[in-house]
């Protein structure tokens, strides 16, 4: 791997480790985050990372910023559809990533189909902790599945853990997951070993 490579990828089980940390207040009743599970957006803006991470329950979209910083539990009943397009001739970051959510939906954090994030203000009686979680109302889930408070979409790094986890989780929850472009691994020749004499 090139030195230039190596560093990038430093800097992504960097960011995993840290977006993990971002999520981990959104968890709900002995829900966990896939340690294998992770992407990262790039190109979209100069200074900006996507992170996607699984939990047998929930994508969570984990987003950072010069100016700011977002984390969503999006379980899977809230999502229209995702679709990974695969480019054979990238080297870093070759899947292309599309996330759809649908915009109805109501009810409490942890609930089917109910989105939530961090309140933007710590809790005064635990000003060291996490903020708590709360459910995004009608308008921002609107915004949130328009692209409008960060983009859905953008170049990634899809582990296969990744990738068969979300295609079974998507199942499960009776959701499209679109791959495009992926025909596997190349095929290894088995070469003709000479007979010992």
């Amino acid at each position: 791997m090139a030195l230039l490579d190596t560093f990038k990828q430093k800097v992504l089980d960097l960011g995993r480790s840290e977006a993990r940390a971002k999520a981990r207040p959104l968890l709900t009743d002995g829900e966990s985050i896939d340690r294998s599970a992770a992407g990262l957006d790039r190109r979209v803006q100069e200074g900006f990372v996507l992170f996607w991470l699984l939990s047998d329950r929930a994508l969570f979209l984990v987003a950072g910023g010069q100016s700011a910083d977002y984390t969503y539990r999006v379980p899977f009943e809230a999502l229209s559809e995702i679709s990974l397009d695969f480019d054979p001739n990238a080297d870093m970051l070759p899947w292309y990533v599309r996330v759809t959510i649908d915009v109805g939906g109501e009810g409490d954090v942890g609930g089917e189909g109910v989105i939530a994030t961090l309140r933007d203000e710590p809790n005064p009686d635990q000003p060291l902790a996490p903020p708590p979680p709360r459910t995004i109302d009608a308008d921002e889930r609107v915004r949130l599945a328009r692209g409008e408070l960060f983009p859905l979409s953008g170049f990634a790094a899809l582990p296969v853990k990744f990738r068969s986890a979300l295609a079974r989780r998507m199942q499960l929850a009776g959701k499209d997951l679109n791959v495009m472009g992926w025909e596997g691994p190349p095929k290894r020749r088995l070469s003709k070993r000479r007979p010992r004499r």
